[in-house]
């Protein structure tokens, strides 16, 4: 399963936004992120595809509210719906019922009307669809249908920790793929219980077990964790690391990068073994790496959490690597993390306010972006930054420039001037910039 496009029409910031995320190939694996300021809705963006993918009573168990999501302001006769077009996966995504197929691609599509108490979300049947059209109620939106993967996870992804209403929903089948999305009093210490699981079930010479736990070492050991940090093992305490000088780390001692990258990956690989089981899950490339060859839809708000630049830097591409029939949907503040957008896969959302539509990046800003350094980077239409320089050094090489021109003129500069030049250049590594 892919999305192909994310319509959404008076749904909190957006009046209406369109984005179509097929790539120029048509093809919809590979990196997807979502730029913007703070405020600027890339939270809801990825909450509203999430309710999107899950449907109306599963949107509702994650989200007991929705008070506020239709944009203020519109009339009686606008509609607030959020609705995605799906392209099937013939190979990976089934039907629960013998009923009638599905074509390719299909509308999936959930309307929020404001009542007296309430808002309530009601599933759409899309113009030009028959009256009985029940697609995403029997592929999709239905727990029982095979295949059809998605998840996704907010910005919080601690190991531990949960109240106890967010610990009901990591555990209940509907909700624990997206309940880190919605809940920011949710973690992923399921995972952890799991890991345990699976090695307590190998050393009961469990074969499906031994199985699993052999796939994900194999994978997370893969050239994942920079300064040369390795994943050891996994036994009765959870999973372990050891640092290039032997050092072994707990999940209690590791950092928080660590931590959170390690558990969320582990989450994607176990909702995966649950939705397709392992026999068929992964394929080896020519050097022999193992990848995972299903398709599906991870979305992941902040990747950049936690992360070093380092680690930025090579997060997007690893994933692509390893799960490279996955479509990732993405926000990010760091122009590190776009670096590994496939193309058609950089979206701006403007600031809150702004006339301006939420777009994609054209062609030209898209190769400056996933070819330039950073600094560059964030000068683009994907970050908007007027300077990369702070006030302090913009000011004070402004006014060393004025000096060194007086100075170059042939003018005498005070005393004072001539200590202010000398302490403003600070500020100034190459004369030929200014």
């Amino acid at each position: 399963m892919y999305i192909d496009k994310v319509i959404l029409k008076n749904i909190r910031g957006f009046a209406d936004l369109q984005f179509d995320l097929a790539r120029p190939n048509g093809a919809y694996a590979g990196w997807t992120v979502f730029t913007g300021n703070n405020g600027s809705g890339k939270s809801t963006l990825l909450k509203a595809i999430a309710v999107g993918l899950t449907g109306k009573d599963t949107a509702r168990a994650l989200q007991p509210s929705f008070h506020r999501w239709i944009r203020e302001g519109i009339g009686d006769d606008d509609e607030a719906s959020i609705q995605l077009e799906i392209v099937r996966q013939a190979p990976d995504d089934a039907l629960v019922d013998s009923g009638t197929k599905p074509g390719a691609a299909f509308p999936a599509k959930i309307i929020l009307k404001n009542s007296a108490k309430e808002t309530t979300l009601h599933s759409a049947i899309p113009a030009k669809k028959p009256k009985n059209y029940s697609t995403p109620d029997r592929t999709l939106w239905s727990t029982d249908a095979k295949g059809w993967f998605s998840c996704g996870y907010g910005p919080f992804r601690r190991v531990f920790g949960a109240s106890p209403e967010a610990a009901r929903q990591m555990i209940a089948p509907s909700t624990e793929r997206f309940v880190t999305m919605f809940q920011e009093a949710a973690s992923l210490a399921e995972v952890d219980q799991w890991l345990r699981n699976l090695k307590h079930k190998e050393l009961e010479n469990k074969a499906a077990e031994r199985e699993q736990l052999a796939l994900l070492l194999e994978i997370l050991r893969d050239e994942l964790m920079p300064n040369q940090i390795t994943l050891d093992r996994v036994d009765s305490d959870g999973l372990w690391l050891k640092d290039r000088n032997g050092v072994q780390l707990s999940w209690g001692e590791m950092s928080d990068g660590y931590r959170a990258a390690l558990a969320l990956l582990a989450d994607i690989l176990r909702h995966l073994m649950n939705a397709y089981g392992v026999d068929g899950l992964t394929e080896r490339n020519p050097d022999g790496k193992l990848f995972v060859k299903r398709s599906g839809v991870v979305l992941i708000d902040e990747i950049d959490a936690h992360l070093h630049p380092e680690w930025q830097r090579e997060i997007g591409f690893w994933l692509k690597r390893h799960f490279p029939k996955l479509q990732f949907l993405v926000t990010t503040h760091s122009p590190i993390i776009c670096q590994a957008a496939d193309e058609n896969g950089l979206f701006v959302l403007p600031e809150p306010g702004s006339d301006i539509p939420p777009q994609p990046l054209a062609e030209e800003e898209y190769r400056k972006v996933i070819a330039s350094r950073p600094d560059t980077i964030l000068l683009t239409r994907a970050f908007g930054l007027q300077n990369t320089r702070s006030p302090q050094a913009v000011a004070g090489r402004a006014e060393y420039a004025k000096l060194h021109a007086k100075q170059r003129a042939g003018g005498n500069l005070t005393a004072d001037e001539a200590s202010k030049i000398k302490q403003l250049q600070l500020f100034v590594v190459d004369e030929e910039e200014l």
